[in-house]
């Protein structure tokens, strides 16, 4: 074998192992997710989640930086979803719901409650109900949060 067709093979391996990297995902909750969250359009807040799995637990932190809050409680709750009774009608996708809370500086607490779209995709997104409870009041909004 010459050593110009050794290197044809190795560059051809390495080229092939690069293209079949993006596609591993991992967990469908890992990684950064950013968005807003607020009671009106004019009111939007700026928030950032960053979510892991360890195979058995989502972990994470909210706004992560000096003033970064860990999750206290994250999950993601899946139904399955049914298959159809006729013959060439696909069935209706799994429905994945998530679920976080966060218990943050000066007695706040955040509850959020989505669910994730596009969740074979890269460019998923979570959106549902973001509460945050502050001296016995609380206020709930919308949010939505999009994977980088």
């Amino acid at each position: 074998m010459s050593a110009s067709s050794l290197r044809l093979i190795c560059l051809s391996s390495f080229l092939l192992c690069a293209a079949s990297a993006p596609a591993q995902e991992g967990h469908p909750l890992r990684g950064v997710w950013v968005g807003y969250w607020g009671p009106a359009a004019t009111a939007q807040n700026r928030v950032v989640v960053v979510m892991d799995h360890d195979g058995k637990t989502v972990s994470g932190v909210l706004n992560p930086g000096p003033n970064a809050v860990p999750l206290k409680v994250a999950r993601l709750d899946i139904t399955p979803g049914t298959p159809s009774p006729k013959q060439g009608v696909p069935a209706i996708l799994p429905i994945f719901k998530v679920y976080f809370e966060v218990d943050a500086k000066d007695g706040v607490a955040i509850v959020a409650e989505g669910t994730m779209h596009n969740t074979a995709l890269p460019n998923r997104w979570i959106e549902g109900t973001w509460t945050r409870t502050s001296g016995g009041k609380a206020v709930k909004s919308e949010f939505k949060i999009t994977r980088q």
